[in-house]
């Protein structure tokens, strides 16, 4: 097995995608590590009301697949078969839909914000700092969509390293306006929670200008008054339908945790702040999982594209094999030593005790969540996200009474909470497999001679 792990000729191909977009992901950790430290100094209410503002940031951007999925998909597909031109003016498509998708997000959640922290049951400073964050990122949501999409034609080609060399740079960037603009140094004008989500408007402005010059000089847009023109959306229907269903699955995963965010607060403040440490610490493994997303978003997409079936059996199973030899150690040390990661974030003892309880108990079944992430990737890169939503949207959901069940009426607290945010993660992350390997949907469309998408291409 140690030679099959050193000299396998996937390998290369995996981590060559795979590793800038974790690198790239991981940057976006250390930010909110380092916005969570600024912030901090504001006193816990400002931490648990930025946490509350991020479960509903996430949905938000998980919204956004509804248009960055398909366009993922259909791009690689396209490029896989040698189609640059379609691959190009699918871009233009995305770009219009996901200009038009938050247009509509914003119409529909500015006049929601209020009820939604009160649904939240948090308390009214708490809140206050959570309206504050949020109402920010809505006003510039355009610009975080497009931003978004552009990330995901970059992948769609495999090129993650130029996306990720410059979105760390805006990221560094956003580390030094943080403490300018919320605790006003150099400026004597502190801005608080506010300054946070201003100097996040700020860089994700630059990142996209960015992002359009290099999209433009590597070919993948055409040239710009073209993708200024309105396109006949002649591809549409198909972004959407294999966006949706994975925009659904991600949508329900981020609405889930403000809906727990409600039984978490029966027990105070501490375990929503030791929540939200721990969302810092587990993004470590997680966007090692979208790292592998993204690779087989792409991998799978181009080979799928060029009717290599066999290829892409062999690129996914390679897949899973490292994404869980990978995760091994973070679960061990999540299990094993989580006060030890907690440390450096925090120093209230309440906040350490709960972050660690959450992290040992996670620790379990890590594995599975790199496994869960693949698999959305492998579906993404199929053009057949359907099924997987079948799966991953009702064990989602499950958590909300789960946990009510196991911290409320079985009287756990909030390890209750924890062991049910785990358990649906085992359960996905298996599930998926076997949909991949044994479902009947997925053989059915591997045995096909081409992709239906290109198919239907003139």
């Amino acid at each position: 097995m140690k030679a099959l792990w050193k000299r396998h000729p996937l390998d290369r191909e995996i981590f060559r995608i795979a590793v800038p977009a974790f690198l790239g992901s991981l940057g976006f950790v250390l930010f909110d590590i380092i916005n969570i430290f600024w912030v901090g100094t504001l006193g816990t209410a400002a931490i648990a009301g930025v946490a509350s503002a991020a479960f509903l940031t996430w949905a938000v951007y998980a919204a956004m697949a509804a248009t960055t999925a398909g366009a993922n998909s259909l791009i690689a597909q396209a490029f896989g078969a040698g189609k640059s031109e379609e691959a190009r003016q699918t871009a233009v498509e995305a770009a219009w839909l996901s200009l038009g998708g938050s247009l509509l997000i914003m119409a529909l959640l500015l006049p929601s914000i209020p009820l939604i922290f009160r649904l939240m049951g948090l308390q009214p400073e708490t809140a206050a700092f959570a309206r504050q964050y949020l109402t920010i990122y809505v006003c510039a949501l355009p610009l975080y969509y497009l931003c978004n999409l552009a990330g995901s034609v970059f992948n769609a080609y495999g090129d993650t390293r130029t996306n990720v060399i410059i979105m760390t740079a805006t990221v560094a960037l956003n580390i030094v306006l943080d403490p300018v603009l919320i605790l006003g140094w150099g400026t004597g004008r502190p801005l608080g929670v506010p300054g946070a989500a201003a100097a996040s408007v700020l860089v994700t402005t630059i990142a996209l200008a960015l992002q359009v010059v290099f999209l433009r000089r590597r070919g993948y847009l055409p040239p710009l008054a073209e993708v200024l023109r309105r396109p006949a959306f002649t591809r549409a229907a198909r972004m959407l339908k294999i966006g949706v269903p994975a925009a659904s699955v991600n949508v329900v995963w981020s609405l889930v945790y403000p809906a727990l965010t409600a039984i978490i607060t029966r027990f105070g403040e501490a375990p929503l702040a030791g929540l939200s440490v721990c969302f810092r610490l587990e993004g470590v493994p997680y966007f090692l999982g979208i790292g592998f997303s993204t690779a087989m978003a792409a991998l799978v997409g181009q080979s799928f594209g060029r009717g290599d079936m066999q290829r892409v059996r062999q690129i996914v199973t390679r897949g899973r094999l490292l994404i869980t030899v990978l995760l091994l150690p973070v679960a061990l040390a999540f299990i094993f030593v989580p006060e030890l990661l907690v440390r450096p974030m925090t120093s209230d003892p309440e906040v350490i005790a709960n972050a660690a309880r959450y992290l040992r108990t996670v620790g379990y079944f890590e594995i599975f969540l790199g496994w869960e992430l693949l698999f959305e990737g492998v579906f993404t890169g199929l053009g057949h996200t359907r099924d997987y939503m079948f799966i991953a949207v009702p064990l989602t959901l499950a958590r909300w009474p789960a946990a009510w069940l196991l911290a409320i009426t079985l009287g756990l607290g909030t390890p209750g909470i924890w062991w049910a945010i785990t358990l649906s993660t085992f359960a996905k992350g298996v599930w998926a497999s076997w949909l991949f390997h044994k479902g009947g949907a997925t053989s059915h469309l591997l045995r096909a001679a081409e992709p239906p998408a290109l198919a239907l291409q003139p």
